[in-house]
């Protein structure tokens, strides 16, 4: 009863949309709010607003956010408010859809194993720390439901359930461009299953309908918003020969963040794989203690005591615990997966009594599609850039084990790799969701100062993320570099981020703004501090490696009382 409970997609997306409410608002969330509120007022004018995004305001169009997900959220502010716990649980019917399409898939071409596999890749690091106000989650729900609509198509020769399916593609790749991946799957199934013309108009219906839509933004802005998004990733000027040399290195610079991130993100898929290939049960044990351990490490260490081989530049090292452990764990998920193709495709002792089909060779050919996507359409590494290849390698292993224990029931799953997946999945999403709280929690501390000011001065703050979010949320105005004024009497929220020349940036990559001597007086110096060394922010949503440990304040921000006007020098 439990595992037929757990199989279930709307108690899983219950469980995730749940999760998913309590955490404060981060990284990305801020941006997407913003166009949210502003699609909700301006329905047919979605680009048509200037931007605080970085470090100066600019046009809507230039940042990232392709429009069905905002403007999903548009209808949520005009439905119910615009309260960030109300808009994550109106995302609900997408982690649903992405539940649903899942089972279908893993019914489809991995019948019998459904209940073990859906809760290991629903609840795991994948997919349950992920939703928050983002893309990510939405944009594979829809690419998935897309791909189920097409092989139903497909088995019923049915042409309008195949334009149905590109037309559904279409909305997955304006929700996030990842998904341009959904017409080439749909595809290669097509090619596969003998189903060519289905498969050639559901990908012609998807362009055409993307590229409509791509259209009316010509119409109405004089640019597209995809070709403004493609030019930005584009290699600087310079020889042809040079731009080539710049991308190779580029893409190569990727492959370490691939195994560091699906080190976390999969590896409770690579355990499930790996009886099903030959590992005996105690290399799985012993590599799971070793996991385990590597991990309780790197949460509780400072950084610099995990540090195994130090760099040539001062904070920073060649070889740290954190990389030693994501990075070996997933290089072992992509050798198991590796494994299960073989033993899908190629006739072997593990596989033996396991015939080719052309479902093997669809599923295989998913995971390749989804690793080559990876390299061409990651601008920067992050753990979001190999969910969708996490849910392939899922479907990969949960088909290997389906064929496999047929031939040989001995080779089935040890029965505590599903519990270990899922705590896995819960121990990332709390502490990704514990990470967030310090910018809500202590801007709104800042906040009981700045309301001291007297009614003619203004709150200032500087930041991003999260703490833009919660910043404005109370009324204050952000610093412009090279623009704003602060007049005597103003205060100013300004956070403390050390970087690697132990100066202090207001966010990661931003540039430095002190305040001059004589112009301010510091009212707060507000600290969040405490004895666990793992981080998520930023490094999760934009970084080498999912988790990290940390040497300083989880964050540190100072209020000040400006005295003497000051003019906020530009770059």
């Amino acid at each position: 009863m439990f595992r037929s409970l757990s199989a279930s997609p709307t108690l899983l997306a219950v469980i995730v949309t749940l999760a998913n409410a309590v955490k404060p608002v981060l990284v990305d969330d801020t941006a997407y709010l913003t166009y949210a509120h502003h699609i909700a007022h301006h329905p047919l004018d979605p680009y048509g607003f200037d931007i605080f995004w970085y470090t100066v305001p600019g046009p809507a169009m230039e940042v990232l956010c392709p429009p069905v997900v905002p403007y999903w959220l548009a209808l949520g502010v005009r439905l119910f408010g615009g309260h960030p716990v109300g808009l994550k649980l109106w995302l609900f019917p997408f982690v649903w859809l992405l539940a649903w399409s899942l089972r279908e898939l893993l019914r489809r071409f991995a019948r019998g194993v459904e209940q073990t596999a859906l809760p290991l890749i629903v609840l795991s690091p994948a997919v349950l720390p992920m939703v928050n106000l983002m893309l990510d989650i939405p944009a594979l729900a829809l690419g998935l439901f897309s791909l189920v609509a097409f092989i139903r198509a497909a088995r019923r020769d049915s042409w309008w359930l195949a334009v149905a399916s590109g037309l559904v593609a279409a909305v997955a790749m304006q929700t996030k461009y990842t998904a341009l991946l959904v017409p080439p799957l749909i595809g290669w199934y097509g090619l596969t299953h003998r189903r060519r013309g289905p498969a050639a108009a559901a990908v012609i219906v998807a362009g055409a309908a993307f590229a409509g839509w791509e259209l009316f933004l010509v119409a109405e802005y004089g640019r597209s918003h995809f070709l403004v998004q493609l030019s930005d990733q584009q290699p600087s000027a310079g020889a042809a020969a040079g731009r080539l040399a710049a991308l190779i290195r580029e893409k190569y610079a990727l492959v370490p963040p691939l195994a560091g991130h699906l080190g976390c993100l999969a590896v409770g898929v690579g355990l499930y794989a790996g009886r099903a290939i030959g590992f005996p049960r105690r290399l799985l044990l012993v590599s799971t203690v070793l996991w385990v351990v590597g991990a309780g490490l790197v949460a509780v260490l400072p950084h610099r005591a995990s540090i195994l081989i130090p760099g040539n530049v001062p904070g920073h090292a060649k070889l740290t615990l954190a990389i030693t452990v994501w990075r070996t764990a997933g290089a072992a998920v992509l050798l198991t997966a590796a494994g299960c193709a073989g033993v899908l495709l190629v006739r072997s002792r593990w596989g033996r009594g396991v015939r080719w089909s052309a479902d093997s060779a669809f599923v295989v050919g998913w995971v390749v599609l989804e690793l080559a996507g990876y390299f061409v359409l990651t601008p920067f590494p992050a753990a979001r850039r190999v969910v969708g290849l996490t849910v392939a390698i899922t479907v990969l292993a949960a088909r290997t084990v389906s064929r496999v224990n047929r031939a040989n029931p001995g080779r089935r799953p040890p029965g505590w790799v599903l519990p270990f997946g899922v705590t896995v999945g819960v121990l990332v999403a709390a502490l990704d969701a514990y990470d967030a709280l310090p910018e809500k929690v202590v801007a709104e501390e800042a906040t009981v100062f700045v309301q001291a000011r007297p009614p003619t001065a203004r709150a200032w703050y500087v930041g991003h993320w999260g703490f833009q979010y919660y910043c404005e949320r109370a009324g204050m105005r952000p610093v412009i570099p090279g623009g704003s004024i602060l007049a005597a009497g103003d205060y100013l929220v300004l956070p403390l981020f050390p970087d690697e020349q132990g100066f202090y940036r207001p966010y990661p990559g931003s540039i430095v703004i002190r305040p001059p001597v004589g112009a301010v007086e510091k009212v707060a110096d507000l600290v969040w501090d405490d004895c666990l060394s793992a981080q998520t922010i930023p490094n999760f949503y934009g970084g080498t490696e999912p988790v990290i440990g940390r040497d300083h304040p989880r964050l540190r921000v100072a209020v000040y009382r400006i005295i003497n006007r000051w003019a906020v020098p530009g770059r």
